[in-house]
């Protein structure tokens, strides 16, 4: 079976071998007939593609429209680069929103806490203005701690046994 070269034929038609491979690839070709007939046929197909293409004229604008492409591409990059402004923005409206529905907040906590402090005050005068209401504070206080300590004490023996 004789080893054929086809691989190398190409490379060998552009020069692309080395001295020694070229050699190698001249003495085969000189005995052998069916890799004679593939190289002509490369070359007829290499010759018809170099006729293709220099026959084929570009248009008259192709560097304004090659110009026009990249300016394009170049805008659609700035306008990619923008994406960032749109969270940005919407970031810092929601701090300013957020510092200000705060002071908000905050004026309003104000207000509940200083309407407690009159509900209590007005509370304790309501209880100390009426005996009756004072004796039963004292005596369900009294009553609350009672049970508070009943149920710690009972508390504390089940956690010590």
């Amino acid at each position: 079976m004789t080893y054929h070269l086809e691989d190398q034929l190409s490379a060998y038609m552009d020069g692309e071998l080395t001295v020694e491979e070229r050699q190698q690839v001249e003495s085969h070709l000189e005995s052998c007939e069916s890799c004679q007939v593939l190289l002509e046929e490369l070359l007829s197909v290499q010759s018809t593609v170099i006729h293709a293409f220099g026959r084929i004229q570009e248009p008259e604008d192709l560097e304004i429209r090659v110009l026009q492409a990249l300016s394009d591409k170049k805008e659609r990059a700035t306008a990619e680069k923008g994406w960032l402004l749109v969270p940005l923005a919407a970031f810092v409206s929601l701090v300013i929103l957020w510092f200000a529905a705060g002071a908000i907040f905050a004026k309003v906590l104000h207000g509940f806490l200083k309407l407690m402090i009159a509900l209590v005050y007005m509370g304790s005068h309501l209880l100390s203005g009426v005996p009756v209401l004072s004796g039963l504070t004292v005596l369900l206080s009294l009553l609350i701690i009672t049970a508070s300590v009943y149920s710690l004490r009972r508390l504390l023996q089940t956690s010590t046994s």
